[in-house]
């Protein structure tokens, strides 16, 4: 696997298409982003890839990201055929179909996969984003408008994040009862996207998962000692989800 970083490889910011299945899915990777799940997983798949790790700017994607796919997003994969794929359960969908040759990730319930896929990105997904956003406008500005806001953000959560959180958390807890992984005995892609909203949510202390929810402690706690999700960690650029990013 090569690692490279964003200034060194502009002929990976404009791919060109191989003429054969002989190259290497490349992935644009960014830190403290969703994109660490799909380093995991190509780490969990064993394959060979490429990684161009970019780096948050003022809390934001860097503009190079922007050569690679026009909306400047991460995960970005560029298959080794030069075909560029966005959004994290493409992506992810993609790599299980066309490298887990053995049926590592199989799913017994496509359509229950696709429910679970579907909540983390959409149900949960929003509920996230909006905490995400009372939080960041009750931290970055200055006082004393970061005081009016952390009142707002108070509102927020009182009246709607609160109770979403803790509605979603059940139902993902009596989704994973007492199996080791969403996708069942063996690990697979709802575990994969799973993981980034329970991450966020973790590491900005939106739930207390050891107090409340102890089924999906132990289950990121599982996901953080696979090997490949340690190799996954060691090939990014950073995972930090606690505080907001300002360099």
């Amino acid at each position: 696997m090569a690692t490279a970083t964003a200034e060194a490889t502009s002929a990976a910011l404009n791919p060109t298409p191989s003429t054969g299945s002989a190259g290497k899915p490349t992935l644009h990777h960014l830190n403290n982003s969703q994109s660490q799940r799909i380093l995991w997983l190509l780490e969990e798949l064993g394959i060979e890839y490429n990684v161009v790790n970019h780096k948050r700017k003022r809390g934001r994607a860097p503009a190079e990201l922007s050569k690679v796919h026009q909306l400047g997003k991460s995960p970005t994969l560029v298959t080794s055929t030069g075909r560029v794929v966005v959004e994290s359960t493409a992506v992810a969908s993609y790599l299980i179909e066309t490298y887990d040759t053995t049926g590592k990730f199989a799913t017994r319930d496509p359509l229950r996969d696709e429910e679970l896929t579907s909540f983390a990105g959409s149900s949960l997904g929003n509920v996230t984003a909006i905490e995400l956003l009372v939080d960041l406008l009750a931290t970055v500005p200055p006082w004393p408008i970061s005081w009016f806001l952390g009142t707002v953000r108070s509102q927020v959560q009182k009246t709607f994040t609160t109770a979403e959180f803790e509605k979603a958390m059940r139902f993902l807890e009596s989704e994973l009862g007492d199996q080791e992984w969403f996708n069942g005995e063996n690990l697979g892609r709802s575990d994969i996207i799973i993981s980034w909203p329970l991450d966020c949510i973790a590491g900005r202390k939106w739930v207390n998962f050891d107090k409340d929810y102890p089924k999906l402690a132990a289950w990121r706690k599982r996901v953080t000692e696979r090997d490949a999700w340690k190799r996954g960690l060691e090939k990014g650029n950073g995972y930090d989800l606690s505080g907001v990013d300002q360099d």
